[in-house]
């Protein structure tokens, strides 16, 4: 579908120098910003190596910020030119950095959560929208820290996003907009806040478990349970840990290593050169709990260990959901072939995806 919104993208000439220069100076910010740069691994190992300078040639492999310009001179114009407080130039005008003066926070639970709360789902949108589009619509609404387009297993875009706001106010504010448009003539946005969507998400799931419920008491067909196109989940809970050839090792020492910290879940058989340990909170704030001289020790050998994010952090969700379901439709079939529950009330074994 066309969107019929006006935009001032700047990619285009049409729009001005000044308006080029703002979209380099946003993007440069998310980059370095709280939102993005304590989960980017690419970046993180990138502001170690020279005292946090980033060359403009190393930033330009980020599509998104080449797509908006792609020439060094042009982007080093607009930080030297920009009011940033958390972007600076070099002198030699080819290097740029976070500035010192704005360290990252502590990434604790609690800002966690502060976040969360400025967090905005919203339902409705053109199936056409981009970022550039979102960006610009939402952005009238109050200043964004991250946008995210929500995607089917195809890279579609659902037409929902979620929409992490600077400012709290700008979030209730949103949220209480019960006629909020992306155009005049549209229908109004269905807007709530994520903690909202993802409790009403839970109950949905409680209402599917209630159903599959009545249907074994019942004696009925077992309800099949089907991998949704879109799995929904938290980011940051999820450590991998590599290289583990020859590492002897097992679950237990890994649930007895994070003991206290959260963990939820293990994903190792032994002889297994990489495990994954879901946390019910931050993946980083474990490790770095557990971490010995900044090393990650395990069984008594150095390992490496990194939070998933981005299209691998999707993957295991999208793996565990889909063992899940051929786990429980297997124990529906032999359910069904075995007659029943019988008369036993015990509650058999907890599932476990390895």
């Amino acid at each position: 579908s066309e969107v019929s919104f006006s935009l001032s993208s700047g990619i285009n000439a049409e729009y001005g120098e000044k308006a080029l220069a703002g979209k380099i100076v946003k993007q440069l910010e998310y980059y370095f910003g709280d939102r993005n740069l304590p989960q980017d691994r690419f970046m993180l190992r990138e502001v170690t190596l020279d005292n946090g300078w980033i060359p403009l040639d190393t930033m330009l492999n980020f599509k998104r910020l080449a797509s908006i310009c792609n020439e060094k001179p042009k982007i080093a114009k607009a930080v030297e030119d920009s009011n940033s407080t958390l972007v600076v130039l070099n002198e030699q005008k080819n290097k740029i950095r976070r500035n010192p003066e704005k360290p990252l926070p502590k990434n604790t639970e609690e800002l966690k959560l502060a976040n969360n709360q400025k967090t905005v789902y919203v339902k409705g949108l053109p199936l056409g929208l981009n970022i550039d589009q979102a960006e610009e619509f939402f952005g009238n609404h109050g200043k964004t820290a991250y946008i995210k387009l929500r995607k089917d297993a195809e890279g579609k875009f659902k037409g929902s996003v979620f929409i992490e706001f600077v400012e709290q106010s700008d979030a209730d504010k949103i949220v209480g907009n019960k006629e909020l448009k992306f155009t005049e003539e549209g229908e109004p946005l269905i807007v709530m806040s994520r903690n909202e969507y993802f409790k009403s998400k839970n109950q949905n799931v409680k209402n599917v478990k209630n159903l599959k419920r009545e249907s074994q008491m019942g004696g009925t067909e077992q309800l099949k349970h089907e991998v949704p196109e879109h799995v929904e989940y938290e980011k940051g809970l999820v450590l991998k840990i590599e290289g583990l050839e020859g590492v002897e090792t097992s679950r237990e020492d890994m649930k007895a290593l994070f003991e206290g910290h959260n963990i939820n879940w293990v994903n190792f058989n032994k002889g297994d050169v990489e495990a994954f340990i879901r946390f019910e909170g931050s993946a980083k704030e474990a490790l770095d709990k557990v971490k010995v001289d900044d090393k990650f020790i395990l069984s008594g050998k150095e390992a490496k260990a990194l939070v998933l994010d981005g299209d691998e952090e999707e993957a295991y969700w999208k793996k565990s959901a889909h063992e899940k379901a051929e786990f429980f439709n297997k124990k529906n079939r032999k359910r069904k072939f075995d007659g029943g529950r019988g008369g036993g009330r015990g509650r058999g074994k907890r599932y476990r995806r390895d």
